[in-house]
């Protein structure tokens, strides 16, 4: 996935650093940031999804517990819904991404976009902070 490029803002590793000259570009600067958190957010979404995915079932169910047998009805929704998030994942997620990575891997990218996550919440804070005491 393509991220939209930023003008006022730079995202260093997980470090965000905004430049801003005028209320109008420190606007135009939170506009950006809040897309860029929402870009994150989706790929965040993606990769739990996978995180998900890559966990080992339990191979069985604790006795005692009786299952109820679907309809078919509800086993034909339930596959409904896991073919469309494989062809979401399919159109939106580049081969490579696809690829098995293991647990530990996501786990730091999930970490990584966390800790980016945060910093540009901080930074969306500090530059409504300057907006509401300069203007």
């Amino acid at each position: 996935m393509q991220l939209a490029p930023m003008r006022y803002s730079k995202i260093d590793g997980t470090a965000v650093a905004v430049s801003v000259q005028s209320a109008v570009e420190a606007k135009a600067a939170v506009k950006e940031l809040r897309h860029k958190k929402r870009e994150l957010k989706f790929l965040r979404s993606a990769l739990l999804r996978r995180q998900r995915a890559a966990r080992p079932k339990p191979a069985t169910r604790p006795r005692g517990l009786a299952r109820r047998p679907r309809s078919l009805w509800r086993r034909g929704l339930a596959g409904a819904g896991r073919m469309l998030a494989w062809l979401i994942e399919l159109l939106t997620v580049p081969r490579e991404e696809r690829r098995a990575r293991d647990p530990a891997e996501i786990e730091r990218e999930l970490n990584r976009i966390d800790e980016t996550l945060h910093n540009i919440e901080g930074c969306i804070l500090q530059l409504q902070g300057k907006l509401l005491t300069h203007g």
